[in-house]
């Protein structure tokens, strides 16, 4: 079921998913992470096809060859130490855990330390602790990416629904925040909102009409969308990606094409109004207000990497 996360639709936003991806990002490092990642796709993508029960084992087995003994040891370890634990006693579970030391100094080696919001390393319950434990109890949300480190750590929610209130901001909640100083909030009527360093909540909009008829617009083209919307050079390009066994980059061109399609539509409904650049910078902008808006899918590395990308621009998110 875990692995399973990595596959459909990204990895997940539960809070004892992403605690379990931290442990074993620890213990078995990020290359054998992604490895697990694209081996399970695989495995999955066989086990889709199979039409005898011998398939289906065939493809287990290949998946047993790429998860080994020694990950497969991780991972019993972790699922064992979050079985039938409240969230807060689960870093004292993972000191104890065999090689503790050696996975807290791999975690801070791929930038796990420096990920941690500032506010976290003041609080005192865990001032004494290392990176590791730290991220063991303080994440949500752990985007990663094959090119390099961990993207981003997002903190839990607190009790009561809140990620973090922020003062004077009309009940407005942090949901993410990076390493820059920007950061992205989410409103009490569910607009998404990125921040960059030095503006607060006080500078969005109070009311935006036209970022919810473009959010309208977003969803209906994201409906509409099917594999007979793909153009010859993406379904090819799909095929071919098959073709290699590289199931991954297939869902990857896949989920960029549906992209594509969704910026497309909503541009061609729109473009006599609004400005509309899809290729850089941010995708659309209201003349008369200044007003930015983002058309992305609704996955936390996708918003992470947005936040990074866009590092200095105030824009809402319109997702699908």
């Amino acid at each position: 079921m875990y692995c399973m996360m990595w596959v459909v639709p990204e990895p997940t936003t539960k809070a004892v998913a992403a605690t379990l991806t931290v442990i074993l990002v620890a213990w078995l490092g990020l290359d054998t992470m992604w490895g697990l990642m694209d081996g399970w796709a695989h495995m999955a993508n066989e086990a889709h096809r199979a039409t005898t029960f011998e398939e289906l084992r065939a493809a287990g087995e290949e998946f047993g060859k790429v998860l080994g003994e020694d990950a497969a040891r991780a991972m019993i370890l972790a699922v064992a130490t979050l079985t039938g634990r409240a969230m807060g006693d689960v870093a004292a579970r993972v000191k104890s855990l065999p090689g503790y030391r050696l996975a807290g100094a791999q975690w801070e080696a791929q930038g796990g330390a420096a990920l941690l919001a500032p506010e976290m390393a003041a609080e005192t319950a865990l001032a004494q602790e290392g990176a590791l434990a730290k991220a063991v109890v303080a994440v949500e949300a752990v985007a990663t990416s094959p090119q390099g480190p961990m993207a981003v750590v997002m903190l839990r929610k607190a009790p009561g629904g809140g990620g973090g209130k922020v003062p004077g901001s009309r009940g407005a909640t942090t949901v993410m925040r990076h390493r820059g100083g920007n950061w992205q909030v989410e409103l009490p009527n569910g607009q998404r909102w990125h921040l960059p360093r030095g503006k607060s909540v006080a500078d969005i909009p109070a009311r935006d009409k036209v970022g919810d008829q473009l959010q309208e617009a977003v969803t209906q083209a994201a409906k509409e969308w099917g594999p007979n919307k793909l153009s010859s050079e993406e379904g090819a390009a799909i095929q071919k990606a098959l073709e290699k066994g590289k199931y991954w980059l297939a869902r990857l061109l896949e989920r960029e094409a549906r992209g594509r399609y969704v910026q497309r539509t909503v541009k061609k409904q729109f473009e006599g109004i609004y400005r509309f650049n899809l290729n850089k910078g941010v995708d659309v902008i209201d003349p008369s207000t200044g007003t930015q808006y983002e058309i992305l899918s609704g996955t936390e590395s996708n918003m992470a990497l947005h936040g990074r990308r866009m590092a200095t621009e105030l824009f809402r998110m319109l997702t699908y």
